[in-house]
């Protein structure tokens, strides 16, 4: 098999209730470029009833490790807040005490805990016109305080760049963790509450995530390289497809009437349509090269794929129904790993450039190619935010293989995610979580 061939197969929170309306001006604050590091101060929650004192700055340590990470905002330092928990309403809260330390935006709120139900109520309020732009009231288990804290970094994205944030949701990918044999894990972006999933002790590649982000389709070795699928609550597994040969890079269509697989047979790989059940509909290309790494566009029409029919692998890209394949890249001689973004604008892959692997995107047409990532060591596996903001993908760079997420407009805030023993690969983000 060719190196470039092994690389590529190498409690639901309560509703949620509006609490003012947001203030219109405010939206698309810092959208924009040259607009990032957003001053907003965090405060702890106040805690209501007695309720135990640890959950205070546990939430508000979510919400500003996520707007971190987005890149857009600087979280004013808890250490030069002057003002106390309370008050925590427009009309209470001394704005020039925040505006003095450089705040131009304030989270404040409290929570309770009742039995097993944890109520966090969080506003977030614009310091300069000293008023709220929107409060949001979370209920749950004190085991859904993480979900609560990413939910409401999503809404303050809304509200001050016009878009969803991304946090709402969870990366798969797959790990060593000193063990020898990369098992399957799923984690939210902040890494904070990794579970693994599979103990398998074998070769297991390529995780991509159903529509409802309730199970996982991956390729094990178990016995020979076949397509299953894992249900992430009760981690019960089916297989979906064992024919003989390499079967890789299973991923559902956006409709999730299909599965899009890379089936090897006497020796060639081409792209196959499944139904869910593992019923073959058709064989999508038929070519002497071998085409991998199918990925769907997000109307679910067309699927980009890495194919070496020309040479040297590049991407292309064939509508659903067959017909004439396009190419889509054609700078470098080495262009693996296509991933469409969910908005349907751009398309990530890896290139080789200055002698190493490097993330690129272009539009689905090959033009406006942007080269994200400039760093020694290989980086590889891009996957997109659900907001098509951020890409998550694998790199060398520190020694280990780790996981990183960056800018996919800029290529700027590439911040490291997995730290520890073993190597951390093949990370595929989820939609928003249901």
């Amino acid at each position: 098999m060719r190196r470039w061939e092994s690389a590529a197969i190498g409690a639901l929170l309560g509703a949620f209730a509006v609490i003012h309306p947001a203030a219109a001006q405010v939206r698309g604050t810092i959208f924009g470029p040259g607009l990032r590091n957003y001053p907003i101060a965090i405060a702890p929650l106040a805690a209501r009833e007695g309720s135990p004192a640890d959950l205070a700055t546990k939430f508000t340590d979510i919400l500003g490790r996520d707007l971190t990470l987005s890149g857009q905002f600087r979280i004013v330092d808890r250490e030069a807040h002057i003002e106390e928990a309370e008050p925590y309403t427009a009309d209470a809260i001394n704005f020039p005490n925040w505006s003095v330390i450089g705040a131009l935006a304030l989270v404040k709120g409290w929570y309770s805990l009742s039995g097993d139900t944890l109520s966090v109520e969080v506003r977030l309020f614009d310091v300069y016109q000293r008023r709220q732009i929107v409060g949001k009231r979370y209920n749950g288990g004190v085991g859904d305080l993480r979900r609560m804290a990413h939910r409401f970094a999503d809404e303050i994205m809304a509200q001050l760049t016009g878009e969803r944030g991304p946090f709402d949701s969870r990366i798969a990918f797959l790990s060593a963790r000193g063990k020898g044999f990369k098992e399957l894990y799923v984690m939210s972006l902040d890494g904070g509450d990794t579970k693994q999933l599979t103990n398998h002790r074998t070769i297991n590649l390529s995780p991509a995530w159903s529509n409802d982000v309730r199970s996982l389709l991956y390729t094990s070795y178990r016995r020979r390289p076949a397509l299953f699928s894992i249900d992430l609550t009760s981690s019960r597994e089916k297989p979906i497809w064992q024919k003989a040969g390499v079967n890789v890079g299973g991923c559902y269509s956006p409709d999730g009437s299909m599965i899009a697989l890379a089936v090897e047979n006497d020796g060639n790989t081409d792209i196959v349509l499944l139904r869910p059940d593992g019923q073959l509909i058709r064989r999508l290309t038929d070519s002497y090269g071998q085409d991998l790494s199918p990925t769907w566009s997000p109307d679910g029409t067309q699927i980009a794929f890495t194919s070496d029919r020309s040479g040297r692998p590049q991407i292309y890209v064939v509508g659903v129904g067959g017909g004439e394949v396009q190419r889509v890249t054609s700078s470098g001689n080495e262009n693996t790993s296509a991933t469409w973004s969910p908005d349907g604008k751009r398309i990530a892959y890896v290139g080789r450039a200055g002698g190493t692997l490097n993330i690129f995107t272009t539009d689905p047409e090959g033009a406006d190619v942007r080269q994200l990532t400039q760093s020694s060591g290989k980086n590889e596996e891009p996957s997109w935010s659900p907001d098509s903001r951020y890409i998550v993908f694998s790199s060398t760079r520190t020694g280990r293989q780790k996981l990183f997420v960056v800018d996919a407009a800029t290529g700027a805030s590439q911040v490291q995610l997995t730290v520890g023993d073993g190597d951390d690969s093949s990370p595929a983000w989820s939609r928003w979580l249901q």
